[in-house]
């Protein structure tokens, strides 16, 4: 219960982080918002131009926050790690097509910006939480160890059964022979 719930908390905070940081800048003096996310799949790259909100980086860091949050309710490990995977790889995918058009991804003033590093740290914290998450089938698989069965069916193997118990068989009986007088 607990490793579910440190689980949920944590998927929580890095699907939050992951959208918040899209409303700082993450290169220059531009926000993550402001890059579009379809450039990131075009041969031009990364342009000046700026984007509008949900045409902005902000979306797919929606999705995967969407996805996270799907994830909690629905106790997936699955969708969890969806999430992770959306959030850490825009994030990735941006950073590679930003270091095409400049040529270099500096650190700094001019360069990348803490923003970035908080979605991609949003992006590991997702695939971990789903790496720790129990799932939702665990406890199906297991029975319960102290709780005494009561009720139900007895199931037996495909063996035959005997029609006596053991030791009582004819083998097992001590001979009785009667002595001639």
């Amino acid at each position: 219960m607990w490793r579910n719930t440190f689980g949920f908390v944590l998927a929580a905070i890095a699907a939050a982080a992951a959208v918040a940081s899209v409303f700082f800048d993450w290169y220059g003096a531009r926000d993550g918002r402001h890059f579009k996310w379809t450039e990131l799949f075009t041969t031009d790259g990364v342009t000046a131009g700026n984007a509008a909100l949900f045409e902005g980086m902000f979306l797919p860091m929606l999705v995967a926050a969407a996805l996270a949050l799907a994830a909690i309710l629905l106790r997936s490990r699955l969708l969890m790690l969806l999430a992770g995977i959306t959030a850490l790889g825009f994030t990735i995918l941006w950073m590679i097509r930003q270091y095409q058009v400049t040529d270099s991804l500096t650190i700094g003033s001019t360069g990348l910006k803490w923003p970035v590093a908080v979605a991609l740290a949003s992006g590991l914290l997702l695939l971990f939480s789903a790496g720790g998450m129990a799932g939702r089938h665990v406890r199906a698989h297991r029975a319960p160890a102290t709780e005494p069965r009561t009720g139900g069916e007895i199931h037996e193997g495909p063996w035959p059964r005997d029609a006596e118990a053991p030791g009582t068989a004819e083998s097992d009986k001590p001979s009785r022979r009667r002595h001639a007088a």
